[in-house]
């Protein structure tokens, strides 16, 4: 009975992921906006194109939507050579499919569910690493859990197609270099280094999972009684080799490989009035100028019991580094654990000392949330193995744990459910209170919704007169509208100045409060979530309207 019983227990992770993948399915087009989802599509032509030149392979491009072919210029000559492509460039193969006619909306829609997939499979990679961790399929489970009932990674899993992509990317690195390090599997560095190549070709400060690897795998090996000169051959081979797989998934590279990159480096640090002015605590801000810009966006978005626990495995650890005195002597559990503190304050510290560009929230540091998610489940399971006098007591304690974690979970589950499509603007239990003081929709993403109501009011005839830019989220309610069928698109003529709409979608981007009158407009549906504005649609008053 006990083997039917384990082997019972071995399928619900897998139950697990096949409804999450199934829910993936149903929700992935709910969501509008991302006004940088057009240019992702042009710089993987421009890519594609480049990488059959350069290979001198006669160019046979298919007809890719929203992408003009005279627009697709040479690599070298493209203004936006710097930006990764290769994890997002397979979604145009399916434009390659024989006898299958695929239009702007389809291919728009499979794109986001072909980016939630790479976040899937980041999942199913978190979950291995859990178990290799704790060596418990429960404690896995949860891990996994706390990232999916994660709101804002959630949603931003479909449509971000940048910081979630270099967030998946990021913590599959991170499974790789587990497996080689709590199971010396070589297959774990094979998997780091292609990893590290698709990680850094999306963004470049992925770079710093090299030296991150080297140093962790270096303590390691001092900490080893049967380390060997194989070991450290490896080491530095999986670095070539890491470097080499960036190389090969970056044409631009291709062309002049060291002046290219410190071009690209000196390219992601002079983006100069971009992320000037966010809004912060109720101040328009440069996120650059304000060291604690980071803490205070992660301590208002993660949720309140996630971050508990977080600081409880902060306080383990810091006891463990007293009583070893260096990270030399720790237990292999410890050590990873160290390992991910270091990359979330490295980087943190990093950012705010270069005073790197960054902008709208935290996204540009979502890749911290793989390790900070390592630590909660540490702390979660440091409060699980805690052994207190007495059975019982011990059984109340864990049952209290059990408890907790369900009501947390419950409450963040519902909260996405009530909310759906809104979850993006997720505030936790004490940010919400503060949400109105904070940058919100900056991408515009609730503009669906918005069409979706101004639709209603059409009547057969002329088309609605819809303005798109009236928040400044550059177009992101024309981009949804891409989306739609195209019976839908007829009842709309884009309009980008106000004073020519009759209707207008309105994003709360970097609006203070919950009231932003435009002259000669009424609002006559307002999105919210917990009391803060999310979005709204206007209608002309001086005009006879539907």
């Amino acid at each position: 009975m006990k083997k039917a019983e384990k082997n019972l227990f071995k399928w619900i992770p897998i139950l697990f992921f096949i409804l999450l993948f199934c829910a993936a399915w149903i929700l992935h087009d709910d969501y509008g906006g991302f006004t940088d989802e057009l240019s992702e599509v042009e710089v993987a032509a421009v890519n594609f194109k480049s990488i059959l030149s350069i290979l001198g392979i006669p160019e046979k491009l298919p007809a890719i939507p929203t992408v003009n072919p005279d627009s697709l210029v040479e690599i070298q000559d493209y203004q936006y050579k710097f930006y990764g492509s290769a994890v997002m460039m397979p979604s145009l193969f399916i434009l390659l499919l024989p006898g299958k006619t695929i239009n702007t909306a389809q291919f728009l829609n499979f794109r986001r569910f072909y980016t939630f997939l790479n976040f899937f499979l980041a999942l199913i990679c978190s979950f291995f690493l859990f178990r290799l961790r704790f060596h418990n399929q429960w404690i896995a489970l949860l891990g996994v859990t706390l990232l999916v009932l994660s709101p804002r990674f959630f949603a931003e899993s479909f449509y971000n197609e940048k910081d979630m992509i270099f967030f998946s990317w990021f913590l599959i690195s991170l499974f790789g270099i587990g497996l080689y390090f709590f199971k010396r599997s070589t297959f774990g560095l094979i998997i780091f280094s292609a990893a590290f190549g698709l990680t850094v070709n999306t963004r470049n400060f992925g770079i710093v999972l090299l030296p991150a690897f080297i140093i962790l795998s270096v303590i390691e090996l001092l900490n080893s009684k049967n380390r060997n000169r194989k070991d450290w051959i490896l080491i530095f081979f999986t670095c070539g080799v890491s470097l080499l797989f960036y190389y090969l998934f970056t044409p631009f590279l291709w062309l002049d490989p060291i002046r290219n990159f410190f071009s690209s480096l000196q390219f992601s640090a002079r983006q100069v009035g971009i992320g000037d002015a966010e809004l912060f605590i109720g101040n328009f801000i440069a996120p650059k100028d304000i060291w604690y810009y980071i803490p205070v966006w992660m301590g208002i978005t993660i949720p309140f019991f996630y971050l508990v626990l977080f600081l409880i495995r902060i306080v383990s650890l810091t006891k463990s580094c007293i009583r070893n005195k260096m990270p030399i002597r720790f237990s292999k559990p410890d050590l990873w654990d160290f390992f991910c503190f270091s990359i979330i304050a490295v980087s943190i510290i990093g950012i705010a000392v270069f005073k790197a560009v960054i902008y709208h929230g935290w996204r540009h540091s979502y890749f911290l949330y793989g390790p900070f998610i390592c630590l909660s489940v540490a702390g979660f399971f440091d409060l699980w193995t805690i052994s207190l006098p007495t059975k019982k007591s011990n059984l109340i304690k864990n049952m209290l744990l059990v408890i907790t974690c369900l009501i947390s979970f419950l409450s963040t589950g519902l909260w996405m459910v009530r909310n759906h499509p809104f979850d993006f603007v997720y505030f936790n239990e004490i940010g919400r209170y503060f949400a109105q003081q904070f940058t919100r929709d900056y991408w515009g993403v609730a503009s669906k919704r918005c069409i979706q109501e101004v639709d209603r009011y059409y009547i057969d005839g002329e088309p609605i007169r819809l303005g798109v830019n009236a928040d400044l989220t550059y177009g992101s309610a024309q981009n949804s509208l891409l989306r739609f069928p195209e019976a839908t698109q007829a009842h709309f003529q884009v309009i980008w100045k106000n004073e020519n709409a009759d209707y207008l979608c309105f994003s709360y981007k970097n609006i203070p409060g919950n009231s932003h009158p435009i002259p000669g407009f009424e609002i006559i549906k307002t999105f919210q979530v917990d009391g803060y504005d999310v979005a709204a649609v206007y209608r002309r008053i001086e005009k006879n309207l539907p």
